[in-house]
């Protein structure tokens, strides 16, 4: 094992619980288009009455009200700013195990399904703006990237989760039994359950206590976390960074204000951290993994057990590539170079896509069985997500969590995080009524976007190795010269209040 790991064994072990939420996401997010696919859910609640146009209804409410719950959650502001990072958490991780159980809690009435799925929302919408926020406040900016990380390479494990459990339940259990598609919606209160427990033996963030105005107390966490003396250099410096931005919030005025939240370093941040919302919703990936069975079916991969499987595979490819970026490259390259080739490859394999499904526009399968072309669209789905899974995928949550200054991180990432969801709900809302309708012009138009994207990130600044303080001379909001001078005032005050603590010690000894 490496020093620099064993130094910052901690970091690590708290990212890594605080990213179990990410699982939760994934699994939840990733359940609802498996889930649906299964006979024995379409006869509990609809028997033999489920046509076409109510089963992509169906479909489309099941995966949609997930979203519509988790935009309301992930603006809880004011809870998580009154409890902190850690209680926060804890609240929206109970919200979700409710409504998991809701959701299996009836056989007969879907009713049950949408309010569990509408609760859980509000729980998983918490739980994607604080894990990112928490994970980022806690890490060492040298491997904020990788940890911050965490939180998509547990999601896409989640996701791979709900897609096996969905798929093993639907080889080997009875279409005739509910536990087919209650097993895999119950399983959702598993990683819920371990981060719950998980909670309970980290420490708060250290920037959420020092802005609490609980400063040694954040000192001392810091200290914990960086597995380091409290008077460590290292420590004493990182402390009055933080020390130094809060002072310069607090110069501003009390409490953040809307005139504060436009100026123009926080409209560029806002705007930054949108851009990226949406880009990562609207890339491509959120059709293919809400709908994954749909799509594949599509083309060519038309029965039940081999879109499924086929779907699993996408999900694979996630898990084996995300934790590749995360540990090679995400605090190496940066993020904005990963944000702009992702968006170009994204756009590449998406327009061959298309391509390929307006000349086999119902997939042309052979009777045999999939053939070359069916082979060839599948293929472009996988190079896809290999694209995404070493840019936009684990990049976004990154960037959105670290851009923001101590007094706006809360409210700037809260409200991204919304837009995703509110883009979610679109995307779900939008996707099969446009495999129904325009087909193969789904891909193209999902390509055109990210080259879109391509353009609007090129003027994205670069964040990879800067602290979360310094961002804000990244974005124009304080000058290189006046934090330094604040860097300064801070550890002056900590050296005072050591030196005065060592004299009232010797005086002590000396009585």
């Amino acid at each position: 094992m490496s020093q620099s790991f064993w130094q910052d064994r901690r970091a690590y072990a708290i990212a890594t619980v605080a990213a179990i939420g990410g699982a939760s996401f994934g699994y939840d997010t990733g359940i609802g288009g498996g889930v649906i696919a299964l006979s024995s859910f379409q006869h509990s609640f609809y028997g033999t009455n489920l046509t076409t146009p109510k089963k992509a209804e169906l479909s489309s409410n099941i995966v949609s009200i997930l979203f519509g719950g988790a935009f309301f959650g992930s603006l809880f502001v004011p809870v998580a700013d009154r409890l902190g990072r850690k209680y926060s958490l804890v609240v929206a991780t109970l919200l979700f195990l409710f409504g998991a159980f809701l959701q299996i809690g009836q056989t007969s009435n879907i009713d049950y399904v949408y309010a569990g799925r509408a609760v859980a929302g509000l729980g998983i919408g918490m739980i994607s703006n604080l894990s990112p926020i928490y994970i980022s406040e806690t890490a060492p900016k040298h491997i904020r990237g990788r940890l911050t990380g965490l939180f998509q390479m547990l999601l896409v494990i989640g996701g791979l989760l709900a897609y096996f459990i969905t798929y093993g339940c639907s080889v080997h259990m009875p279409t005739t039994s509910t536990v087919q598609w209650r097993l895999p919606l119950g399983f959702q209160a598993v990683p819920g359950f371990f981060l719950l427990v998980g909670l309970f033996l980290i420490p708060e963030s250290p920037r959420w206590l020092a802005s609490a105005g609980r400063t040694e107390e954040a000192r001392a966490t810091l200290a914990y976390i960086r597995a380091k003396d409290i008077h460590d250099s290292d420590v004493v410096v990182e402390f009055a960074e933080i020390e130094a931005q809060l002072a310069e919030e607090k110069a501003a005025g009390e409490g953040l204000t809307l005139r504060e939240l436009l100026k123009p370093a926080n409209l560029k941040r806002l705007a930054a951290a949108y851009a990226v919302s949406i880009g990562l919703i609207f890339c491509g990936h959120t059709s293919i993994l809400y709908y994954g069975p749909t799509i594949f079916q599509t083309v060519g991969y038309d029965n039940q057990n081999s879109a499924l499987l086929a779907t699993g595979i996408f999900t694979v490819i996630k898990v084996v590539c995300t934790p590749i970026c995360l540990w090679i490259g995400i605090d190496r390259y940066g993020r904005r170079a990963g944000m702009l080739w992702g968006s170009a490859a994204q756009a590449a394999v998406l327009y061959i896509l298309g391509a390929l499904c307006y000349k086999w526009p119902t997939g042309g399968k052979n009777p045999d069985g999939p053939g070359p072309q069916n082979r060839a669209m599948a293929a472009m789905l996988y190079l896809f997500v290999i694209a995404y899974s070493f840019s936009w995928g684990p990049i976004a949550w990154i960037y959105i969590s670290e851009i923001f200054s101590a007094r706006t991180r809360q409210i700037g990432v809260a409200t991204a995080i919304a837009l995703t969801w509110l883009a979610n709900y679109a995307i779900s809302k939008s996707t099969p009524l446009a495999l129904v309708d325009i087909k193969a012009g789904w891909w193209i138009v999902l390509a055109s976007f990210n080259a879109g994207l391509f353009a609007l990130v090129w003027f994205l600044p670069e964040t990879r190795g800067k602290s979360l303080e310094e961002m804000d001379i990244l974005f124009g909001s304080a000058t290189a010269e006046v934090r330094e001078n604040n860097i300064w005032a801070a550890l002056k005050h900590e050296q005072t209040e050591k030196d005065e603590m060592d004299r009232s010690k010797s005086s002590f000894i000396e009585v």
